[in-house]
């Protein structure tokens, strides 16, 4: 039997992504003839990008209404990266209601849960990032 030692010294390899080259949709604001990736924040705070495999995936979750746009996931990566967004989302399930509008969105969310009641490991609990009076 072959034994594989690996040297304690050196970090896994980076999973490979599925297929990056595959457009993917992602929601966008559109002002005038502008498009505006929207951000999220994850349970923890961190900041993420989300994407859907299908646009009926992202009208289902964010709202008939959500403009979007194609993207693939190094163009994504290549957009959120300058701005310290590392994180991206495939295909999220559950989101935070946004907050009343006037208000700050609280610190810490209330524990959201998915239709069963209960949060499954790999939920994406994601809240909109406010706009902290941004020009419109």
């Amino acid at each position: 039997m072959t034994t594989v030692h690996r040297a304690p010294h050196l970090p896994d390899p980076p999973a490979a992504p599925a297929e990056p080259s595959v457009p993917r949709y992602v929601p966008v604001r559109e002002r005038g003839s502008v498009q505006t990736l929207r951000l999220f924040r994850q349970r923890d705070g961190s900041r993420c990008a989300v994407l859907f495999s299908s646009l009926a995936a992202l009208h289902a979750l964010l709202g008939p209404d959500q403009a979007a746009a194609e993207l693939t996931e190094p163009a994504l990566r290549e957009l959120t990266e300058p701005l310290g967004v590392h994180r991206l989302v495939l295909d999220p399930r559950l989101v935070a209601p946004a907050p009343p509008t006037g208000r700050a969105a609280p610190a810490t969310p209330a524990a959201p849960t998915s239709a069963s009641g209960v949060l499954r490991p790999g939920d994406a609990v994601l809240i909109p990032v406010v706009d902290s009076g941004a020009a419109r």
